[in-house]
């Protein structure tokens, strides 16, 4: 009997497993910045699922957008569903799939294809008049909330005086999701926020100046810029206020008590009136900030993700960029290329950062003015028929030769001995007259389409026998 109950066992089917459901990865290198009137959106394509299994399970991508008022308190976090539920899809970005990937011979994608995965996208949004209009998805929550609060206390709490919260700045938020082909979204990246307040005034076109190892970028203060709050020579802070002595950065500073006072008579009305004291808080902004931008033209009509190339907003209106060789990383300015450099105003509005528009650009095309160092340790000896030259090697890196200059010894204007620099750092002048003293001098060339020549070297003499 237990024989046949085992064999019947056997042949019992497991209950269906559940689908294997992957997940793309959340998009990366999320960016999300109001320039002016533009709100750009850069990211990077997944190439993997959420389980670390690749290529990634993604036919697109959508961006959605919502206007909202904040509140104070503020209102709870929405889950993505209410979030898109509310929201505007703003974009929805199509990816190629992974069998139909194409890349050109130099391993960039096709101007054709779709975007690959891996791959940067950028796009932007106008602000335009209906998106200053905000949504309330918690309208109908916090009506419920105030209505289920209980009946306020008989007696009267003493409570100091203080200004009675105020609706923020209109925010433009922002959620970004992958969609798998069969519809299933992946977890969203990290939402981010602007603000939807008059931008910040543009700076004046910046000033580009160059010496061969940096490029120095200084601009002006825009109109209306922020300044520090600062405890400067002279400055006297106004009387009762601690904490004068300010910084860069947001700063409050709290001012002598200021004092109601009334009858505590109940006869003077229905309500008595109590001595109460405050502190009034005098609080400023940050300074304004900058980014400096590189502009760089976009490629069939893509739009290039805004980046500066400063790593923080900058608190002083300069920048110093260490400038790159022309054969090196096109990561910089680099001798005999144009660059267009301008600059945009970053103030910060209910903790969110705002840029201007870009200053109008200023372009440089960076040439090598530079000539090399002077030849040094310079040393003639004179010979039969002959003078020979030697001189210390100069180090530049291009460095195309040397020019040997030669002279009679009573004051003669130094002429070139060759028609090319020569490349050694040795030189036999076998056209010496013996007996004739000659004066030497030799002057370094680099290879640069201007050829710069540097001083001469310290003269020497001799003559050959």
């Amino acid at each position: 009997v237990v024989f046949v109950t085992l064999l019947g066992g056997c042949g019992r089917k497991s209950p269906p497993l559940a689908p294997l459901v992957r997940l793309p990865a959340p998009v990366s290198e999320l960016v999300i910045q109001r320039m002016g009137s533009e709100v750009f959106i850069g990211f990077t394509l997944p190439v993997q699922n959420q389980d670390g299994t690749q290529p990634a399970d993604l036919e697109r991508v959508d961006v959605y957008g919502m206007t909202v008022q904040p509140h104070f308190p503020a209102d709870r976090r929405l889950n993505l569903e209410e979030f898109q539920e509310a929201a505007t899809i703003v974009a929805s970005v199509e990816v190629a799939p992974p069998s139909v990937a194409s890349l050109d011979d130099a391993g960039e994608q096709s101007g054709d294809d779709l975007p690959l995965q891996g791959f940067p996208v950028a796009f932007s949004e106008e602000i335009t008049p209906s998106l200053l209009v905000p949504m309330d998805p918690w309208e109908e929550e916090r009506r419920r909330r105030l209505d289920d609060e209980d009946d306020p206390p008989e007696e009267l709490v003493q409570l100091p005086l203080m200004t009675p919260p105020q609706p923020g700045p209109l925010q433009r938020r922002y959620a970004v999701v992958g969609v798998s082909t069969n519809g299933n979204e992946s977890e969203p990246a990290e939402r981010i926020a602007v603000p939807l307040v008059a931008a910040p005034f543009a700076p004046p076109s910046p000033v580009v100046t160059y010496g061969e190892e940096v490029v120095d970028i200084t601009w002006g203060l825009p109109v209306g810029a922020r300044r520090c709050v600062q405890d400067t020579t002279g400055t006297i802070a106004p009387s009762g206020v601690t904490g004068w002595a300010g910084s860069c950065g947001p700063r409050a500073v709290t001012g002598p008590p200021a004092v109601a006072t009334g009858s505590t008579d109940a006869s003077d009305g229905p309500m008595p009136l109590v001595r109460l004291t405050s502190r009034p808080t005098f609080e400023w902004p940050p300074a304004s900030r900058f980014d400096l931008f590189e502009i760089v033209e976009s490629v069939e009509e893509q739009l290039v993700m805004p980046r500066p190339l400063n790593m923080t907003p900058l608190l002083v209106p300069t920048y110093t960029e260490t400038r790159v060789e022309t054969d090196a990383p096109s990561t910089g300015p680099r001798f005999g290329v144009e660059r267009c450099y301008a600059v945009s105003t970053v103030d910060v509005v209910a903790g969110l950062d705002i840029r201007s528009t870009p200053s109008v650009p200023t372009c440089v095309t960076f040439l090598d003015t530079f000539a090399p160092d002077a030849p040094t340790g310079l040393t003639a000896v004179g010979s039969d028929g002959a003078v020979s030259l030697i001189w210390r090697p100069n180090q530049e890196e291009d460095l195309g030769g040397y020019l040997v200059l030669r002279g009679a010894a009573s004051g003669e204007t130094l002429q070139p001995l060759t028609a090319r620099p020569v490349l050694e750092n040795t030189f036999r002048d076998t056209s010496a007259v013996p007996g004739v003293r000659y004066v030497y001098a030799v002057q370094a060339v680099d290879d640069t389409a201007l050829a710069n020549v540097s001083v001469a070297s310290a003269q020497v003499e001799a003559a050959a026998r």
